[in-house]
């Protein structure tokens, strides 16, 4: 350690402030360890919402899925989040035509985007999906899972534009079945709610009585028995002051596979290419004529958030757009930008009727795919795999149970009760 650093002593230090690292330290603190939390920008990283001239925008479309991990470990920890679900009113965009998706046996029978035999064939997938063992689908790629089923081609592009809407990721080609699988299942059977305050209202209720630091994390070492993070201080807004926070354990939430890696002074985790998204939030004073519109054969995406959720004043609405980027995707700014907003024009958007506007060009979703190659989600790199002893891993690539906010929340509960075992057994 430099001999004139400020050194802070506690019982687990959290390197990270977004959803992960936040969920560790209210878990740890509950039972019975003294946190703190240390991030560079302020709370919530990639949950973080932003005023945009009156209008709340999430950095991205987010959805808290109903029934998963992230709103069972919420209700443990008393954060109360409401909101609502998204329209049923839900169009399609294939081979350059809009119309109704069929959603239900109503929009089945009327809606003429599928031909008949598309729909009878997605009609008998639906109803028997739920019944299918995700987990016997770890090794199978999601491309060679739609391609076995033989479906028509309009119904095999329906189910590739289900598991996109639901896992956020556009790589067919590597992701995990399981994973595919497993997130239609939830949406299908639980569906997902859009949050009143958007995701600031989970980062304000994580935050509450955290001791949360604007210091960036530079390396973790060992002195003795203990952990030494090395910090440099962002809380006036430089990087003037250098600072220690010694530790019995240390839970590493710090997002990306790449910056746990640098901070850990490994080599990199064998892992996924990252899951990326471009990104247009849309405050609007008038309602668009089709408040959701998927992309069928394209990888885009379209929904109104609010309503059902308050982000703005009553009379506007809010409407993410995004393009769900595939490996390999280098694309320009401007030209991605410019298809975001064909895709808003197409969902009924009148350039006059747009009041705020952002455009996020290269997001990212997930630090890390699931892959087939990998084995699936028990092939993802585990909570006790950082390769030093008493450091614990946490994220949304981390752990063998969920996706996005589930994986992040589930793998920090669980890297939380491993820290505060550590801790109470070196009492």
């Amino acid at each position: 350690m430099e001999p004139n650093a400020e050194t802070t002593q506690t019982d687990i230090a959290v390197i990270g402030g977004g959803l992960a690292g936040l969920t560790a330290a209210r878990i740890a603190q509950r039972a019975g360890a003294h946190v703190v939390v240390l991030d560079g920008q302020p709370a919530g990283g990639r949950a973080r919402s932003d005023n945009v001239d009156g209008f709340l925008f999430n950095r991205g479309p987010h959805a808290l899925y109903s029934g998963g991990a992230a709103e069972r470990i919420l209700g443990e920890l008393g954060v109360q989040v409401t909101g609502g679900s998204p329209s049923s009113d839900a169009f399609g965009l294939l081979d350059g035509r809009v119309g109704r998706l069929p959603a239900n046996a109503r929009t089945m029978l009327t809606s003429h985007l599928l031909g008949v035999r598309a729909k009878a064939a997605l009609g008998r997938l639906l109803s028997a999906l739920g019944k299918w063992d995700a987990h016997a689908l770890a090794r199978v790629t999601v491309r060679d899972w739609v391609d076995g089923l033989r479906l028509p081609r309009e119904a095999a592009l329906m189910m590739e534009m289900l598991v996109r809407t639901a896992s956020y990721a556009n790589a067919p080609e590597l992701m995990s079945a399981e994973l595919a699988v497993s997130q239609v299942q939830m949406a299908l059977s639980h569906g997902v709610r859009y949050l009143d305050g958007g995701w600031q209202s989970l980062v304000d209720g994580l935050a509450v009585g955290v001791d949360v630091r604007r210091a960036q994390a530079l390396s973790i070492t060992r002195d003795d028995d203990r952990l030494v993070v090395a910090t440099v201080d962002h809380a006036n807004g430089d990087s003037s002051g250098h600072a220690h926070v010694v530790a019995d354990a240390v839970v590493l939430a710090s997002g990306t596979p790449a910056s746990m890696a640098g901070l850990l002074g490994r080599q990199p985790f064998d892992v996924g290419p990252p899951i990326e998204a471009a990104c247009l939030d849309l405050g609007l004073a008038g309602a668009p004529a089709h408040p959701v519109l998927f992309g069928v054969d394209v990888p885009l995406y379209a929904s109104v958030h609010q309503p059902p959720a308050r982000l703005a004043p009553p009379e506007c609405q809010v409407l993410h757009v995004a393009r769900y980027l595939g490996p390999g995707d280098d694309r320009g700014p401007g030209e991605v930008r410019a298809e975001l907003d064909a895709h808003a024009r197409r969902a009924g958007v009148a350039d006059g009727s747009i009041t705020a506007s952002r455009y996020l060009h290269r997001m990212t979703v997930v630090g890390a795919l699931t892959t087939a190659a990998s084995g699936g989600f028990a092939g993802r790199i585990q909570v006790t795999d950082a390769g030093v002893d008493g450091v614990f891993l946490a994220g949304d690539w981390i752990g063998a149970h969920g996706h996005l906010a589930d994986a992040s929340m589930a793998s920090a509960a669980e890297a939380a009760r491993l820290a505060s075992a550590r801790v109470r057994a070196r009492a």
